[in-house]
């Protein structure tokens, strides 16, 4: 029997998690909590599917088009206020083009602009509460500590605070300045801001993409199908676009590597998630 729980209370959460009467306990959220819920379900050898954060990266090469693969990933940031774990948050451009690359981030996000999420026009609304937004302007304030610059947002809208649709706004932010060590490029920020890194040819690329706790989502744009392919197979991680296809639908199993969870959801993969396979061996 299968049972969705939307408690309120996380002491049913902590129920299910460690209730020996419970074969699988099924999770979307942070990494952290997932953590607690994969130790609190070891007692009961209990299955748990865990899908977690992410911190994901939109490769571009050198013979991509820059603008559109650039536009594309400032704007996927954009949406849901960048509340979305498989959402590339880090954008690895070719370094020879790294300026131009922050302008196309920067002018893309400054456009869209945060907005009142009834108006159907609106890409980025405000963030879920005071508590995220307070959170995303910690990490605002950690970039520039870390040496990092704001070549667009960066801060809370003053204006719309608490007072448009009472929400809590952050402006789409495009950080610069900053390599893939840096903690807002590590660490899952679940805000409308963009990292914006360089790297030295396919090879980095791909040991950049990979240096990084999370492994859930990524994007990699070329001119060439075969070289995109190449740098594809060798990215960890569980989805991932090349040249703008789209992995998300119900029929293709959705998950991650490493820190971004164990199993699959959708399609047969995710099915077989709650399944438990049992042999009958009858004598004649």
């Amino acid at each position: 029997m299968l049972n969705v729980v939307t408690p309120r209370s996380n002491e049913v959460a902590a129920v299910l998690a460690t209730d020996p009467r419970v074969d699988l306990v099924s999770f979307t959220g942070s990494t952290a909590t997932g953590r607690a819920i994969m130790a609190a379900a070891a007692p009961t050898l209990k299955k748990v599917f865990l899908e977690l954060g992410g911190k994901s990266a939109a490769i571009v090469l050198d013979d991509a088009d820059l603008a559109a693969a650039v536009g594309t990933a400032a704007f996927s940031v954009s949406i849901h206020a960048g509340q979305g774990c498989a959402l590339t948050t880090r954008l690895l451009v070719p370094r020879d083009r790294y300026d131009e690359a922050v302008q196309v981030a920067a002018d893309t996000m400054a456009s869209i602009g945060a907005n009142d999420p009834t108006d159907p026009g609106t890409i980025c609304g405000p963030v879920i509460s005071e508590v995220q937004r307070d959170r995303i302007q910690r990490y605002l304030d950690l970039a520039v500590e870390e040496g990092g610059r704001f070549a667009t947002g960066g801060h809370v809208d003053a204006s719309k605070d608490g007072q448009l649709s009472g929400g809590f706004w952050i402006e789409p932010t495009v950080i610069a300045g900053l390599d893939n060590s840096a903690r807002v490029a590590q660490e899952e920020i679940f805000g409308p801001v963009l990292v914006v890194i360089p790297h030295d040819g396919d090879d980095d690329a791909v040991r950049i993409a990979n240096e990084s706790p999370y492994g859930l989502s990524g994007s990699v744009d070329s001119g060439s199908l075969e070289r995109a392919r190449s740098v594809a197979n060798r990215i960890r991680t569980g989805t991932l676009a090349v040249n703008g296809g789209v992995w998300f639908s119900p029929d293709a199993p959705f998950g991650g590597y490493k820190q971004s969870g164990i199993g699959r959801e959708m399609g047969v993969e995710g099915f077989e998630e709650y399944l438990e396979l049992k042999l009958i061996a009858e004598g004649v």
